[in-house]
């Protein structure tokens, strides 16, 4: 269970609250309600390099399925695409 502690108890607290941080995440509550979180700077890294990998892995994923459409002849020129555009703009 992720420990739970208030504003208040984060001030008076500050340097057990940061000491336990190895154990889980820290949820601040302000006013009864979740207002933040705090964790360890490893976890951070960790979660920041696993968003990255996964923006890096979707990109590819884009290009490939674009290259695919290239090669498939499924694509349009510009000049196509802005006739389309303007298309739909008019119905509107």
């Amino acid at each position: 269970m992720i420990k739970q502690v208030t504003v208040t108890d984060l001030q008076r607290n500050a340097t057990k609250v940061i000491n336990e941080l190895g154990k889980g995440p820290v949820i601040i509550s302000q006013r009864g309600r979740p207002a933040a979180v705090i964790m360890d700077t490893e976890t951070f890294t960790q979660i920041e390099q696993a968003l990255e990998e996964v923006e890096r892995k979707q990109v590819i994923e884009l290009v490939e399925a674009g290259m695919n459409s290239l090669k498939a002849g499924r694509t349009l020129t510009h000049t196509e695409v802005e006739r389309r555009v303007r298309k739909r703009r008019a119905k509107r």
